[in-house]
């Protein structure tokens, strides 16, 4: 059980001002020295039109001190954008939506990493880099990130934004009008936040690597390519590892150019644990050579992978993220002491790679897809979602081979301490403000809803909450609410009362976002 401690904030005139004067945050250099290992909120606020729609319930509070009492320090948001649209842009509930979560984040200390994600959403950006700049692309790419990042211009040097995911071309072989072509979006995306003005100036950004691929980048995309910033030192580059394939995501045989069709390519199910009597399913089988590469199985593959990172990146002045790695658990396919062995030689799989990327200068995010059942296929999921108590470690041996390289050693829930000052400029430390801290335990489940956000007002005394309190919600003003795809469901017709209410009887179960002047509250009906 995760025990949290909230704080009701008053704060003085000084920091009422809806934007604040801007400050000059720290290099991505002396960020990334911070984040620690990461985690991504996976299969989540990416699902387009709907982000519960893959199975995983919205982001709670909960779940993100979970996140950070579990040892990670860094956490992942894929986020989807193109489906929230109106009009071309982006509407302010899903804007809203996103706010909610990025300040769960926030105030559960974590370094927070917003990105567009593109998978579901037809592959508008990372399917479709040609030859050209196509013109609609770039527009949105500006569109976009100008509403993103004004959205967040204030907040500290813990917010990071990643311009994309994994952009590859619509040919299987990068040229270099391809290069050229994905450098002119990443140059889109930081001019429009550099432009906003605010804590964005000088804000770290991170651009995406050719398919996130190590060897692709390593080859076709030197730092020589990529865009200019108008100020010095506050870029990273990102790339994801899945190796070896077979390993960590295949699920099924697959005939990669055999003659005669024959599915000749197995699933690997064993690593560094191999088993003697079933050599094809040991990583790094090669099915042409009929042997195994040991170093596919060990720390020896992702010291080399990411050796290159820091040769051709880090040391050349742009720190390294990789944004996404992870393995299935190959269950149900297996069971029994096969099953074990397969597990044992994950966790060192897991280890290696962690290992690697401490030792080389990276910061690991771990992707968690959510999908806790270990019913089929893949099986990612490394802190509960799906089921109560939210925020439970799943994978304990995993989480604690992870916490050793970093020498937090085996992991014992002792909670988090809410950080409510995450505006304005890298100062974790309450501001001009009073704080009494309240104990709440997270062993709340997500069928909650409850919650409370503290609205600075004119006079430093006054408290002003906007909250939910059983079938109603109370606030000073006009309340409204909306679906998770920017439909205004219900509303009040007051905008000036110092109290209203809104009953919530009557609605369908599921998400909804209530806002109130400048405050967003997440409501789940059940």
């Amino acid at each position: 059980m995760v025990q949290s401690k909230f704080f009701g904030i008053a704060c003085g005139v000084a920091m009422l001002a809806g934007s604040v004067s801007a400050a000059t945050l720290p290099t991505a250099k002396e960020v990334q020295a911070k984040m620690g290992m990461g985690f991504n909120i996976g299969n989540s606020m990416e699902v387009p039109n709907n982000p519960t729609a893959w199975g995983n319930p919205f982001p709670t509070q909960a779940l993100l001190d979970s996140v950070k009492a579990a040892g990670f320090n860094t956490v992942r948001i894929p986020c989807a954008w193109d489906s929230h649209t109106s009009g071309g842009k982006v509407t302010e509930t899903w804007l809203d939506s996103v706010k909610t979560v990025v300040d769960y984040a926030m105030r559960a200390g974590l370094y927070t990493i917003l990105n567009i994600h593109h998978e579901g959403e037809g592959g508008w950006f990372q399917s479709n880099i040609g030859t050209s700049v196509n013109s609609n692309i770039d527009n949105k790419m500006k569109t976009y990130w100008t509403q993103i990042a004004n959205k967040f211009k204030d907040y500290n040097e813990r917010l990071l934004f990643a311009g994309a995911n994994e952009p590859g071309p619509n040919v299987n072989t990068w040229t270099s009008q391809h290069v050229q072509t994905l450098m002119h979006y990443y140059q889109t995306f930081i001019d429009a936040v550099r432009a906003t003005g605010g804590n964005n100036e000088t804000r770290t950004l991170i651009i995406q690597g050719l398919n996130t691929d190590i060897d692709k980048s390593v080859a076709n995309a030197p730092v020589s390519t990529f865009p200019k910033d108008k100020v010095e030192g506050r870029l990273m580059f990102e790339v994801h590892y899945y190796d070896p394939y077979q390993y960590t995501l295949m699920t099924s045989p697959q005939d990669w150019g055999a003659p005669g069709g024959e599915m000749i390519q197995p699933q690997y199910y064993y690593g560094d644990y191999t088993k003697a009597g079933e050599t094809k399913r040991n990583a790094g089988y090669n099915a042409w050579a009929g042997s195994v590469d040991a170093k596919l199985g060990s720390i020896v593959h992702p010291q080399e992978q990411f050796a290159k990172m820091k040769t051709n990146y880090v040391d050349k002045g742009y720190p390294v993220i990789v944004g996404e790695f992870g393995a299935n658990v190959r269950s149900p396919e297996l069971n029994g002491s096969d099953l074990n062995l397969h597990k044992q030689g994950r966790v060192q799989w897991h280890k290696d790679v962690v290992s690697a990327a401490k030792q080389y200068g990276l910061t690991p995010i771990l992707w968690d897809m959510g999908n806790e059942s270990n019913s089929g296929y893949d099986n990612m999921a490394y802190i509960r979602r799906q089921s109560s108590p939210v925020g439970k470690v799943l994978e304990t041996d995993v989480i604690n081979a992870m916490r050793g390289v970093y020498g937090l050693g085996n992991y014992v829930n002792n909670g988090v301490t809410h950080v409510e000052d995450f505006i304005n400029g890298g100062n974790d430390a309450p501001a001009s403000c009073s704080s009494v801290a309240v104990s709440s335990s997270s062993e709340i489940t997500q069928s909650s809803s409850s919650a409370t956000i503290a609205l600075p007002t004119a006079s430093a005394a006054s408290l002003v909450k906007f909250h939910r309190d059983g079938n109603s919600l109370y606030g000073a003003g006009k309340i409204q609410l909306f679906d998770m795809n920017g439909i205004l469901v219900r509303s009040t017709n007051s905008a000036s009362a110092e109290q209203t209410q809104m009953q919530l009887n009557g609605l369908r179960q599921g998400n909804y976002i209530a806002k109130c002047k400048n405050s967003a509250l997440q409501v789940k009906i059940r």
